[in-house]
């Protein structure tokens, strides 16, 4: 059964007597009356042209009414607390933040110097070292734009880097064109991001010499978590929940091609900063550990659970 009907037909009559029900993604099961947490990690509907006339009026509506009816909305930071609270008009006192974090599994690899460069020669066929960005590329993540420095980058010819884009691409501009007619198409790798367990992301996190997410709006980043727990150098936009993941442990930018371009270009060609970026990197991955944030998760939950027993 797909998910919004299982949610529904079998999920809630099923929750139906426990204490609380938490749902972890959005959305919860409509009609649903008992106690009730729901997570919410962004509000983009509220950006331009970042979801389709469809979503709109279907998801966001959904994720909307279920925000509302929660008793308590868990958000990964204060740019998404602002959102639900002003767009969603769910009070203050129901919004708690939790960051969210990356697995143990990610952490840095510099005694596994066999397992990187495997790892280089996987997407480019050569010990060659790489700029990397992981998620679902799309119009508001700039992609385009991270594609153009790049190309510029490549033109200097300073650096011999390549480009891994791990994931999938769902924008409006042709990527495999755009990169053509800027004479980078032996540089630029992007896959679908397949992987058989999530840990095997870990390794080509740790084999970048530099992560760079450059997107308009996030409500937090998990990609940006993970290659910092990675130790890998980052550099950021300093815009929505990005700058509350990577502000003070990442090189941050306004998103440009030009600001792109003097970012990887500094911290390429400067070994101290890069080893600095490196060292706040790992001290920020460190503190974004998923049991620490399971357990303030878990006093949500509790909390609201509390309340319905109290109830009876």
């Amino acid at each position: 059964m797909p998910g919004l009907p299982w949610e529904t037909l079998r999920l809630g009559p099923a929750a139906a007597d426990h204490d609380v029900l938490f749902c972890p993604a959005y959305s919860a099961p409509l009609g649903y009356r008992g106690r009730l947490v729901v997570a919410t990690h962004s509000v983009n509907e509220t950006e331009p042209a970042a979801h389709s006339w469809l979503y709109r009026q279907t998801y966001a509506r959904l994720y909307k009414h279920c925000a509302r009816r929660a008793d308590a909305v868990i958000v990964p930071g204060e740019k998404t607390r602002r959102a639900v609270e002003e767009y969603y008009g769910v009070p203050k006192d129901r919004l708690h933040i939790v960051h969210q974090g990356a697995d143990e599994a990610f952490h840095p690899m510099d005694d596994q110097p066999g397992l990187l460069s495997a790892t280089r020669k996987r997407f480019f066929g050569s010990d060659r070292p790489y700029l990397l960005f992981v998620g679902k590329g799309s119009p508001r993540r700039n992609i385009p734009m991270l594609i153009k420095a790049f190309a510029r980058l490549r033109k200097e010819g300073k650096w011999p880097h390549g480009l891994l884009l791990f994931g999938p691409y769902r924008g409006d501009v042709p990527l495999e064109k755009l990169i053509r007619d800027l004479g980078v198409e032996n540089d630029v790798v992007q896959t679908e991001g397949v992987v058989e367990h999530h840990s095997d992301l870990a390794p080509i996190y740790a084999a970048a010499d530099i992560f760079i997410h450059p997107s308009e709006n996030e409500g937090w980043s998990m990609t940006t978590t993970e290659a910092m727990a990675a130790g890998t150098a980052v550099i950021a936009a300093n815009r929505g929940g990005l700058g509350e993941v990577a502000g003070g442990y990442a090189y941050m930018i306004e998103p440009s091609v030009d600001s792109l371009v003097e970012a990887i270009q500094a911290v390429l060609s400067d070994d101290n900063l890069r080893a600095d970026l490196r060292r706040k990197a790992r001290e920020r991955g460190e503190a974004l550990r998923w049991e620490k944030l399971a357990q303030q998760t878990l006093d949500v939950v509790r909390d609201v659970g509390k309340r319905s027993q109290r109830g009876r």
